[in-house]
C-alpha cells in the first residue's frame, strides 16, 4: 500500500468506518513504515502540531488516544519510540515532557543523562566552557527538560557536570554550592585564592587584608563563601587572610599596623 491508502484506512479506523486494521496489517518492515505514515499524519494533519514542537506537546496519551497503542504493543515500542520511527534520529527521548518509563535507570540511564546534558551544553547552547558553572543551574536543567537527570544526581549541578567533565571544575565555582562545600578548608583555600588574585587581581595577601571589602564577596556571587565559611564577618576574613600570610608578609604587616 502506498502513503495516501495507509492514512485512508487509518482515518477510517479513527472515525469508526473501519473497526480495526486488517490482519499482519503491521508485520516486518512494511508494517513499521505503515506506522511512520500515521504517525506523521496524525501529529503534523490531523493534529496540526509543527514538527519542532511536538516534543512539547505530544505525550503518550496523545498517540494511545488515537489508536496507535495497539500496533506499537505489537513491537514493544513505548510512545517515544513510535515517534522516532517516523522521525528517525529527530529527537531525543529527554526532549520531551514525559520521559519513556526507566530511562534514567541504572548505569545506562547514567550514560544517557551524561550525553544528554553534554548534548544540551555542547551542541544546542554551545556553552564555553569557562562558563559551564555559571549557566548550568537549577533553571537550566527545568528549561531543558533534564528534571530527570537533576534529581538522578541528588539535585547538585555541580555532581551533574563532574559526572560530564570529570575534574574540571570545583563545587566552590557553582552558584548553587553543594552542602557542606564551605566547611572543607581545601575548597576554602581554592576558593580565596581565586577570589583575591584572579577575581580582584590582589597582587598579595597584603593587599587584600587592606583593600578588600565586604561588598566584593556580593559583587562576585560569593555571599555564600562569605557567610558559611567566615560568619558573614569581615574580621574573620581578615584573621584568615594573616594566616596565609609568610613570615614576612606578616612582619610587614605588623609594621604597617602600628
Amino acid at each position: 500500500m502506498n502513503r495516501e491508502q495507509v492514512i485512508e484506512m487509518y482515518q477510517h479506523v479513527l472515525e469508526r468506518k473501519r473497526k480495526r486494521f486488517p490482519n499482519y496489517f503491521f508485520v516486518g518492515e512494511e508494517g513499521k513504515k505503515y506506522m511512520s505514515y500515521m504517525t506523521c499524519y496524525l501529529l503534523e494533519q490531523r493534529l496540526s502540531i509543527p514538527i519542532h514542537e511536538i516534543p512539547l506537546q505530544v505525550t503518550a496519551g496523545t498517540l494511545w488516544s488515537h489508536r496507535l497503542k495497539p500496533p506499537a504493543l505489537l513491537y514493544g515500542w513505548n510512545y517515544y519510540e513510535v515517534i522516532d520511527n517516523a522521525y528517525p534520529g529527530r529527537f531525543k527521548a529527554w526532549q520531551f515532557q514525559q520521559v519513556p518509563d526507566k530511562y534514567w535507570d541504572g548505569e545506562e540511564g547514567k550514560k544517557r543523562a551524561i550525553e544528554a546534558v553534554k548534548y544540551v551544553i555542547e551542541e544546542k547552547l554551545k556553552i564555553p566552557l569557562k562558563e559551564i558553572p555559571i549557566q548550568v543551574n537549577i533553571h537550566f536543567f527545568n528549561q531543558h527538560s533534564l528534571g530527570g537527570v537533576f534529581s538522578l544526581f541528588g539535585q547538585s549541578p555541580f555532581q551533574v557536570v563532574e559526572a560530564v567533565y570529570p575534574g574540571v571544575f570545583k563545587p566552590w565555582q557553582f552558584a548553587h554550592v553543594p552542602m557542606n562545600c564551605w566547611k572543607n578548608e581545601e575548597y576554602i583555600q581554592e576558593a580565596m585564592d581565586d577570589f583575591l588574585f584572579k577575581q580582584l587581581h590582589f597582587s598579595s595577601h597584603k593587599e587584600a587584608f587592606f583593600r578588600l571589602k565586604g561588598t566584593h564577596f556580593t559583587d562576585f556571587q560569593l555571599t555564600g563563601l562569605f557567610q558559611m565559611a567566615f560568619d558573614s564577618r569581615m574580621n574573620n576574613v581578615k584573621e584568615w587572610i594573616k594566616k596565609q600570610l609568610t613570615d614576612m608578609d606578616k612582619q610587614s604587616l605588623y609594621i604597617d599596623l602600628d
